[in-house]
């Protein structure tokens, strides 16, 4: 029988503001001098093993900013899921409604990080395959005991199944939560038909330049490609838009005005590892403390431009203490 249990929080309880929705993977990371080749072996100039997972990664990003955050996830109940819980409660993230199962063993993603600081991925969900919309709802009463009258903002991404995703993202909406879709990593054609329809129950729709041009058919290479296709995902029923741009910073529309660049902040970087996963769960820290879409992304570029200067991934995330002055 696949028995399926609540992890117990540690941490003090709290009724949380932002819910985070999504994968927790840990993350095995080798540095290399390049990416190997086809039938090439090749030597690590070191190794790390981090937590991450998009879902995680975002939880923990705005916990260590002081957010009252929560994670819904499905870890195993090997020792890594212990572990993984434990980190989640060490940066502040609520965990009461972590979900575990013997079934499989914890998700985790392999990683190569070469001397530019560019990354290859590959991703195996293992116990992320069993949080289902079926499970999800069995464990939450139809989702009431998560999509609480208090909570502000829901954010997911595209690690977990996808029938999960948009069936909270649905439930959220219809509870008048503001929604946070960030569409990572990037959906399969079959996806992409699936998410076209729940695009109206997305408050904030956060891809990046590929994603974007997946969803709306616009090839996103400049400025101006990144406006159309704003307007294009507004079209679809989106309210607000921002699309990342990796170096270039970011493109946003709030509420259908006119769209905006921001270039992005200019560092030496020596890993982007989760660098898009700190700007999204900053970002909605700063929402939640009442900034316009366009502040709290230019708050959330400086999160993540210090990310970038430090190898890992959650443990590369600034704290307020580390951040420059005013940004807080």
């Amino acid at each position: 029988m696949h028995r399926v249990q609540n992890a117990q929080s540690h941490t003090e309880a709290f009724a949380p503001d932002i819910l985070v929705v999504g994968s927790c993977f840990l993350d095995y990371v080798g540095y290399v001098d390049h990416m190997p080749q086809v039938g090439e072996t090749m030597h690590s100039d070191s190794f790390q093993k981090n937590f991450g997972g998009k879902g995680g990664n975002q939880a923990v990003a705005a916990g260590r900013l002081g957010a009252k955050v929560a994670m819904m996830s499905m870890v195993g109940t090997d020792g890594d899921g212990s572990d993984y819980i434990k980190e989640l409660e060490k940066n502040g993230v609520n965990t009461s409604h972590m979900l575990r199962t013997g079934k499989s063993t914890t998700g985790l993603a392999m990683i190569f990080v070469d001397k530019t600081s560019h990354n290859e991925i590959v991703i195996n969900p293992n116990a992320t395959h069993h949080f289902t919309p079926e499970l999800a709802r069995a464990q939450t009463a139809n989702w009431s005991k998560i999509l609480h009258k208090g909570l502000k903002y829901l954010i997911c991404q595209n690690e977990i199944p996808l029938a999960t995703t948009l069936e909270v993202i649905k439930e959220a909406h219809s509870r008048g939560v503001y929604t946070v879709f960030n569409t990572a990593p990037a959906p399969t054609p079959k996806e992409v038909v699936q998410i076209k329809p729940f695009l109206p129950c997305v408050s904030l729709f956060c891809p990046n330049e590929v994603e974007a041009a997946l969803m709306t058919g616009v090839k996103v290479t400049d400025t101006e490609s990144a406006f159309r296709a704003i307007k294009a995902l507004n079209a679809l029923g989106v309210r607000d838009v921002v699309i990342t741009l990796g170096a270039a910073g970011f493109a946003l529309s709030e509420k259908g005005a006119t769209p905006v660049h921001v270039k992005g902040k200019r560092v030496k970087a020596v890993d982007t590892t989760g660098a898009g996963d700190c700007f999204v769960g900053s970002m909605v820290f700063f929402l939640n403390r009442g900034h316009n879409l366009l502040d709290a992304c230019k708050r959330a570029n400086e999160c993540a431009a210090i990310s970038v200067t430090r190898k890992g991934t959650q443990k590369s995330y600034p704290t307020p203490s580390e951040l420059p002055a005013g940004v807080m």
